[in-house]
């Protein structure tokens, strides 16, 4: 039995759980997508009320921002009723009050009101402050805990005070309420609404971005600075601000960010100490709780490298920021070195750069190509390692005349083996004078100007004319050999030993050969004869002698002193051909015969004792006939 109802209690549920209609149906949604609400930045902290008439709410910001009041309303209710008191605008600033009030019982009020009604039961069962609907916080409510022992002003009806605990060690708000009736004295605190400023007048005029740290007794300045000037006729009020330093993206910290305070009166200098970025960054003003930036008052910094201890200060005589050697963080104004003027450097141009050599010996030189003396004073070198950095000229030079800046002897730096750039500059720094580029020097070569061309020199010549070297130097014993580049080994000649004594070398074959001690066992030479010192043999002086002139058609061989046909005279464009006899042929071999006649009396006279000497040598062989 006990199953068989059970099986119809189980078929009547299914039955009903289908007659049920389709929009009353349960669904489900994922977690992720339901709202939650927090509680607001806003507290109720004291109200009052007599039966159904409010006479005030205190509202306090508990938050550390502005919070803005748009769309939030106070409401109450009584019975069954739900009013609404008052809807709120404009923003409350951080712990601050504001309250909602009949004007009859507090003109001052913040948001003021007028009861129509007369005060009558019921009373209020709660006070609410709702936020508008976009935002994500729960409703702040109160309601009044009324018993026969709650303090009160008696009447017809009673009017009740209550006003929200707070923490005796933190000072914070608790959650409850006490009723009081209030005394004579009895004040209800009350700010105006926040209004943003809509400028900053005040002047951002020097920054200091990168004190010295400091001993305890040091007086100078210690700590990073940011000055301020007012420029109006009027006292400013700096509370309404706060000086923010950092870039895009950062958020207010307590390290970027300096609230000011106190009175600048007009015309008058006053500084802030914040932290600064030595590296360069901006520095601006917002209104005091940073919901608007000041974007016309925002100045931006360069890197203070290479300008230690001086101030990124405005000049307003020339409308100018620029780097001050004497920062002025007190109440006076910006101070800058007396200007100079300014040295455009005209007629000074670089004309040798010497990179890629020994560090030491590193130079940049300058040349005077005016036609008269130029003075330098001023006249700023730079290099691309050293942008930053720069070396200043003195001094004058003359036309023609060169100036040569030893890198080791200042804070830039060269390049050495791949590209480089170096800089003149006019005493101002606004205008590049003369730049030089230079790309893969080799080894121990400077970039240099030469007739008007810049090439790679093997020479260095500092203070002096450039001059052009295609190799470098050959190391000693070996010279360059100009048609193949290479450096070849110096020849060198050997030294000959000497023969000795009673020898002679001989001038054709650079042999010793031996030399007579004396001359004592020597024959005599002939009358016509003379001795040669180098061999101790005598050889005939050589005497002219009166040759017959050669025809008109020949030329004297030098050789042998005989007359020869000239080579102009000699016809070979045909073949030889035979002649024949003739009478002029026949006296032409007659006088060649009487000149072979003459030559051998002449050979006979000219050596004739050289022939009797020989004659009478060979008759000494013959045996005589006795």
């Amino acid at each position: 039995m006990m199953r068989l109802w059970l099986g119809v209690l189980a078929f009547i549920s299914l039955l009903h759980c289908s007659a049920l209609p389709v929009s009353a149906q349960i669904s489900t949604a994922p977690s992720d997508e339901l709202p939650i609400k927090t509680n607001g930045p806003l507290l109720i902290t004291g109200y009052s009320f007599s039966g159904s008439s409010v006479y005030y709410v205190q509202i306090f910001n508990n938050s550390s921002t502005v919070t803005s009041l748009d769309g939030w309303q106070v409401r109450y209710e009584h019975a069954t009723t739900d009013n609404v008191l008052v809807e709120l605008q404009g923003n409350l600033a951080p712990k601050r009050y504001i309250t909602v009030a009949d004007e009859t019982v507090l003109p001052s009020a913040t948001f003021g009101y007028v009861n129509t009604f007369p005060p009558a039961e019921p009373a209020i069962t709660l006070v609410r402050l709702a936020p508008p609907s976009d935002l994500l916080f729960n409703d702040e409510v109160v309601s009044p805990s009324i018993s026969s022992s709650t303090v009160r002003i008696a009447g017809t009806p009673a009017t009740f005070y209550f006003a929200r605990a707070t923490s005796s060690s933190t000072g914070n708000y608790n959650s409850t309420f006490s009723a009081f009736v209030p005394d004579n004295a009895f004040t209800l605190a009350s700010d105006n609404l926040y209004e943003v400023p809509p400028s900053a007048p005040l002047q951002i005029v020097e920054i200091y971005p990168d004190a010295p740290t400091c001993s305890p007794i040091d007086t100078g300045i210690c700590s990073d600075y940011v000055k301020l000037y007012n420029p109006t006729a009027t006292d400013i009020d700096m509370s309404y601000y706060r000086l923010r330093t950092g870039s895009y993206g950062q958020s207010s910290t307590v390290s970027n960010t300096q609230q000011l305070s106190g009175i600048l009166a007009a015309g008058d200098y006053i500084s802030f100490a914040v932290n600064l970025s030595a590296s360069g960054s901006w520095v601006w003003l917002e209104d005091t709780y940073g919901i608007t930036r000041y974007d016309a008052s925002m100045i931006g910094y360069p890197s203070s490298s290479g300008f230690d201890n001086q101030a990124w200060s405005y000049n307003s005589d020339q409308a100018v920021w620029v780097w001050t050697i004497y920062p002025q963080p007190g109440n006076s104004p910006n101070e800058f070195a007396v200007p100079k003027t300014v040295n455009m450097c005209e007629g000074l141009v670089i004309s040798e750069v010497a990179a890629n050599v020994a560090t030491e010996a590193q130079f940049i030189e300058l040349v005077n190509v005016s036609g008269g003396s130029v003075a330098v004073d001023g006249c700023i070198v730079q290099t691309n390692r050293s942008a930053v950095k720069s070396y200043e000229l003195s001094g004058a030079i003359s036309s023609g005349g060169f100036i040569t800046v030893y890198i080791k002897d200042t804070d830039l730096t060269l390049t050495k083996t791949t590209t480089g750039t170096v800089y003149l500059l006019s005493s101002d720094m606004a205008t590049e004078v003369h730049s030089v580029h230079y790309a893969e020097l080799s080894a121990d070569t400077s970039y240099a100007l030469i007739n008007g061309e810049w090439r790679q020199t093997y020479r260095q010549t500092p203070n002096a004319v450039n001059v052009w070297m295609e190799y470098p130097p050959c190391r000693s014993g070996y010279v360059r050999n100009t048609e193949t580049g290479y450096c070849n080994k110096v020849q060198v000649a050997s030294v000959l030993a000497d023969c000795g004594p009673g020898k002679y070398r001989s001038i054709d074959t650079n042999r010793c050969r031996n030399l007579a001690t004396t001359t004592a066992g020597l024959v005599p030479c002939t009358q016509n004869q003379v001795r040669n010192p180098a061999t101790n043999r005598c050889k005939a002086v050589e005497t002219a002698s009166v040759l017959k002139p050669c025809a008109a058609n020949q030329e004297r061989n030098p050789a042998t002193n005989r007359c020869r046909n000239k080579v102009g005279m000699i016809q070979a464009d045909f073949p030889v051909e035979a002649v024949a006899d003739s009478t002029e042929a026949t006296l032409g071999w007659w006088a060649f015969g009487g000149v072979g006649l003459l030559a051998l009396g002449y050979a006979g006279w000219e050596w004739r004792s050289e022939m009797v000497s020989a004659i009478k040598k060979v008759t000494s062989f013959i045996p005589s006939s006795k």
